[in-house]
């Protein structure tokens, strides 16, 4: 019976002791974490060229021989004159909604983007999933304003007789978001 209550007590004391060593383990590390800074900072604007598709009109694409025929947006972005931080970088992310999106352009790689930094091409690739993918990633923030254009299109050169209906009457919905971080440590 002895042993019992000596057990129970050193048990109960273990419980203890782990419980305030947590407990003060976890507000120690909550309590070192310094976060500063403001995204009143950073200026991003977002103008509107053609629809590349909405909730109220999903996109729908005509053949195109060149990104320059098709859908685009542009994303104006610079750190404010009164920000005390001095430089940031962005990523631009390229965001399909699968819920209106035809599978048709996903999966046969025939949606594709360009991405412009100005006039000088930074970033292409094929549409072909509805995750959230970096079109282009590394963009220098600072007071200057940088204009960046992103064209969607449907490469024409890969449309057959066979598909061609079927890939014509596909619409597409997705949208353009950047995240950015200040480079001031």
């Amino acid at each position: 019976m002895k042993k019992k209550v000596i057990y129970s007590i050193i048990i109960v004391s273990v419980i203890i002791i782990l419980s305030v060593a947590v407990t003060y383990a976890v507000y120690t590390f909550s309590g070192s974490v310094n976060i500063s800074g403001t995204s009143e900072c950073f200026d991003v604007n977002y103008v509107k060229g053609q629809d590349i598709g909405s909730d109220s009109n999903p996109a729908n694409f005509v053949l195109a021989s060149t990104y320059t025929e098709g859908l685009s947006s542009v994303i104006k972005v610079n750190l404010k004159d009164t920000c005390t931080i001095t430089n940031g970088t962005g990523t631009l992310y390229l965001n399909t909604d699968t819920s209106v999106t035809s599978s048709t352009l996903l999966s046969g790689k025939l949606l594709k983007y360009q991405v412009l930094d100005g006039t000088t091409p930074v970033g292409s690739g094929i549409v072909s999933s509805a995750e959230s993918v970096e079109i282009y990633k590394d963009i220098p923030i600072t007071t200057t304003v940088k204009t960046i254009t992103v064209y969607i299109w449907l490469d024409g050169n890969l449309v057959t007789e066979q598909n061609q209906n079927e890939i014509l009457s596909s619409v597409y919905k997705g949208h353009i978001s950047m995240d950015i971080k200040s480079g001031d440590k």
